[in-house]
């Protein structure tokens, strides 16, 4: 006969002595949804979702409040045209530079514009050429000038007879009250002529060169007469 294995006595004594408990249910079907491949989701997915739920509320929340911006009133759109316009020439030069007044009749057909008079240039501006423009879906046309210090200037003269200028922008210039522009680092002279508008844009925005631009303003403005060709 042989003696009895110490293992299998200690299982009988185990088996006999504890208590057994009865698992769950639950615990079932969560060790079976884990080991499950299908079941798995990337442990990011739960966070990201909870932002994106979170980034959406706010934004259809938040929206109502948010300011409307509001369209540029015509003077500024047609300014900040005006300056872009400059902006090309200043970089680029003229597209097709003209010398007045031998370029006058073409100048007057491509542009719309007449000239019954214009600056020509003096001791203070040089006279660098002009050309037809196409600015806010309107013909029109512009002089360039340079003066001693190698600033541009450009005047532009558009079609605007519906324009309407703020008195509160006026600003005294000689015996003239323009409206005063200013806006990415340049100022504009704004003023009407009948049922045009004419623009005289440059980068001579500091105290003084201001006085030297209303100079150069009065200038243009006194020697140039521009009219609806059409």
């Amino acid at each position: 006969m042989t003696p009895d294995d110490p293992n299998d006595n200690l299982t009988a004594r185990l088996r006999s002595e504890l208590h057994r408990y009865q698992a769950p249910p639950r615990l079932r079907v969560s060790i079976l949804d884990a080991a499950s491949p299908r079941s798995r989701r990337p442990a990011w997915l739960a966070p990201m979702l909870s932002a994106c739920a979170t980034a959406l509320v706010l934004i259809l929340f938040a929206t109502p409040l948010l300011p409307r911006l509001a369209p540029a009133d015509p003077l500024q759109r047609m300014t900040r045209a005006v300056i872009s316009e400059h902006s090309r020439a200043l970089m680029w030069g003229a597209r097709q530079p003209q010398i007045l007044p031998a370029a006058q009749p073409w100048l007057t057909r491509e542009s719309g514009i007449g000239l019954s008079r214009a600056f020509v240039g003096d001791d203070r501006l040089g006279f660098v050429g002009a050309e037809p423009v196409y600015i806010e879906r309107e013909r029109g046309v512009a002089l360039h000038y340079r003066d001693i210090d190698g600033h541009l200037v450009s005047y532009l003269a558009l079609p605007a007879a519906g324009l309407a200028l703020p008195e509160r922008q006026r600003t005294a210039a000689g015996r003239f009250r323009p409206v005063l522009v200013r806006d990415a680092g340049f100022a504009t002279f704004v003023w009407k002529q009948g049922d045009v508008a004419c623009f005289l844009v440059s980068d001579m925005v500091s105290v003084a060169d201001l006085e030297r631009f209303k100079d150069y303003f009065v200038r243009i403005r006194t020697a140039t007469e521009p009219f609806p060709a059409y």
